[in-house]
């Protein structure tokens, strides 16, 4: 049961093979000068390659590549406006059955993916960009990308964080992470890592016109990292710290000091909209429960649920995502969303599979503005990419890879 693979899988591998990071970190100036260098080098030299990879990346939304490259485009880890329009249909109610024999398909995604059999980046056209690694994550920043790579080298951390010019070459980064975030209008980007001594978190701008906000955290291992959650404002991030003495611990950081956030076990993810972060409230031998606390409130839950996992928010704040607590190494059975503001549900969403077949939803997902969510769905030994549209509407997208195993999405929220 687990809503951000990434978060275990960077705790556990770290715990079996990571070494202690022998060189001296990255700091934000020398990302940022080191970024300015890259961009001026490449204004002569980008060549044809990169503006291939541009024409393709402008119509879909990944054109945040620098300060003066600004277009009214939102980038690609923007989600479309939360702000209701008359077309926007009304969200359903009840269960709303997923049969891959019934779907219908659209062509092209609404969001980036990633295959990582590739690896690539898929386009919403379904324009395929080859990667130079496996990425667990990527979004827009300065001339090119930030991203998370997935290590599976011995004495190489699990997971490093990775900056990538216009032209999708690695410029620096292995430093170890606990993940990277995106705020839902893409204004904002976190990500932590460790110096060798202890994990920070740094909150950017991705056009490099405002100067990053880093919190440092308490000297501890490797092996306890620091995850970001997501935004609880427009520059502060919900982050969760790993500790292999105690339980974890939930912070805000955006600059200066860490501030702790009490009233969960552990948290899982968080809504700069309503200023909230959502976890586990209570284990216990029969059920556990997740909530939602105020970010800078007292810790008692707004409501509570003991019927599902709580995963990400909607764009706009209206909805959060519950998978079930039946959620094992297949997925979840099912996706419930619920309305964030009293935890009723709105629709739920059920997987239908063959007698005897193993499958179930991914719970890395991502939402489409308000209207919908984009989600894995494992069947047998088939994998489909989803958009399940809160209308009731049910649709695979249709996008090739290398491998179907491998797709996913480029930033989940």
């Amino acid at each position: 049961m687990n809503n951000a693979p990434l978060e275990d899988q960077v705790h556990d591998a770290l715990h079996r093979r990571v070494d202690p990071i022998q060189h001296a970190p990255l700091t934000v100036s020398d990302v940022r000068h080191r970024a300015r260098r890259i961009q001026r080098r490449r204004a002569t030299a980008a060549g044809v390659a990169v503006a291939a990879v541009l024409a393709i990346a402008i119509p879909v939304g990944l054109s945040a590549t620098g300060p003066n490259q600004r277009t009214d485009v939102p980038p690609a880890t923007q989600s479309p406006s939360p702000t209701p329009s008359p077309t926007t249909p009304e969200p359903t109610s009840g269960t709303v059955p997923v049969d891959m024999t019934k779907a219908g398909t659209i062509e092209q995604s609404p969001v980036p993916l990633l295959d990582v059999d590739g690896p690539s980046l898929i386009t919403p056209d379904g324009t395929t960009v080859d990667l130079p690694k496996v990425f667990d994550t990527l979004t827009p920043y300065l001339d090119g990308y930030v991203g998370v790579a997935v290590n599976d080298q011995p004495g190489v951390p699990a997971a490093t964080i990775e900056f990538l010019g216009a032209d999708l070459r690695v410029d620096d980064g292995g430093v170890a992470t606990g993940g990277l975030v995106v705020s839902p209008d893409g204004t904002r980007i976190a990500w932590s890592e460790y110096d060798g001594t202890r994990w920070r978190v740094i909150v950017a701008d991705p056009t490099g016109e405002v100067e990053s906000a880093q919190t440092t955290f308490p000297p501890t291992a490797a092996e306890e990292p620091v995850i970001p959650l997501g935004f609880v404002s427009a520059d502060t991030v919900a982050v969760r710290a790993m500790y292999d003495i105690g339980d974890p611990k939930t912070y805000v950081a955006g600059g200066g000091q860490p501030v702790e956030v009490p009233g969960l076990l552990q948290a899982d993810t968080a809504s700069p909209a309503l200023g909230v972060v959502a976890g586990i409230t209570e284990f216990g031998p029969d059920a556990t429960c997740s909530g939602v606390v105020d970010a800078t409130g007292s810790g008692k839950p707004a409501w509570t649920t003991c019927d599902d996992r709580l995963g990400p928010f909607s764009a706009g704040g209206t909805y959060v995502v519950g998978t079930s607590t039946e959620t094992d190494a297949n997925g979840a059975p099912a996706i419930t969303v619920l309305d964030a503001a009293t935890g009723k549900e709105v629709v739920t969403f059920e997987a239908v599979r063959p007698r005897r077949t193993v499958g179930g939803f991914w719970t890395q997902m991502t939402w489409v503005g308000d209207e919908a969510i984009v989600a894995r769905l494992f069947v047998g030994d088939d994998y489909y990419m989803m958009r399940l549209g809160l209308d009731g509407s049910v649709e695979r997208i249709g996008i090739p890879s290398s491998g179907a195993s491998g797709l996913k999405v480029a930033v989940p929220s």
